[in-house]
C-alpha cells in the first residue's frame, strides 16, 4: 500500500500492557490520595468543632450565645484574652508594688528599734505556749470534774440504800424481835445498819 506517508511500526503487546498498567497504578494512586485527603480533612473539621464548643464553655458570650457565628465568637475570645491580659499586668505591677512596700516598712522598723523583732518573735512563742497549756488544762479539769461527778453519784446512790433500808426497819412492827441487816459494800468499805423493835410490856390484872 503505497500513499506516500512513512507508517509506523505497530507496538508490541507487553510495551501495551505495561502502558494500561501504569495507568490503572496511577488513577488507584490518586484514588488512595483523595480518600485520605477526606478523611484528613473530616477529622481537622472534627477537631475545630470540638474547640469551638470548648471556647463558647470559656467565653462570656450573653443571653444569646448560640446565635454567634464563628468569626463572632472568635472575635470575643480576642476581646476576653485581651482582658485578660490586663487584668494580669495589673495584678502582677500592684503585687510588685506590695512586695517593695513591705520591704521598706521591714526596713524601718529594724532601722528604728533593732532589738524589737526577736522580742516580738518571743511574745509569738509565749501565747502560743499559752494557748496549747490553757487547752491541756481545760481538758485535764473537764476529766477530773467528770471522775467527781462520778463518784459524787456513787455516795449519794449508797446513802439513798441507807436511808431506804432505815425507813423500812421503822415501818416493820409485827414481830417482837426483829432484825434487819442490810450490807452494802463499795471499795472494801461495809455498811451495816441493824435495828430491834420491843413491845411495851403487857399490865398485869390486879
Amino acid at each position: 500500500m503505497e500513499h506516500g506517508y512513512a507508517s509506523t511500526l505497530p507496538m508490541p503487546d507487553h510495551f501495551r500492557l505495561s502502558k494500561v498498567s501504569k495507568r490503572s497504578r496511577s488513577k488507584s494512586k490518586l484514588q488512595n490520595n483523595r480518600t485520605t485527603h477526606n478523611e484528613l480533612e473530616k477529622n481537622r473539621r472534627a477537631h475545630l468543632r470540638t474547640c469551638l464548643e470548648k471556647l463558647k464553655e470559656m467565653v462570656p458570650l450573653g443571653p444569646d450565645g448560640s446565635r454567634h457565628t464563628t468569626l463572632g465568637l472568635l472575635t470575643r475570645a480576642k476581646h476576653f484574652i485581651k482582658n485578660l491580659e490586663d487584668k494580669e499586668r495589673k495584678q502582677t505591677a500592684h503585687k510588685d508594688h506590695l512586695a517593695r512596700e513591705q520591704r521598706f516598712l521591714r526596713r524601718r522598723l529594724e532601722s528604728l528599734s533593732p532589738e524589737l523583732v526577736p522580742r516580738l518573735n518571743l511574745d509569738l512563742i509565749g501565747k502560743r505556749r499559752s494557748v496549747s497549756e490553757s487547752s491541756s488544762f481545760s481538758t485535764s479539769s473537764s476529766s477530773s470534774s467528770s471522775s467527781s461527778s462520778s463518784s459524787s453519784a456513787s455516795s449519794t446512790s449508797e446513802s439513798d440504800e441507807v436511808d431506804i433500808l432505815g425507813y423500812a426497819s421503822n415501818q416493820s412492827d409485827t414481830d417482837d424481835h426483829s432484825s434487819i441487816q442490810s450490807s452494802a459494800s463499795d471499795g472494801g468499805v461495809t455498811l451495816s445498819t441493824r435495828r430491834l423493835t420491843l413491845t411495851e410490856p403487857t399490865s398485869l390484872p390486879l
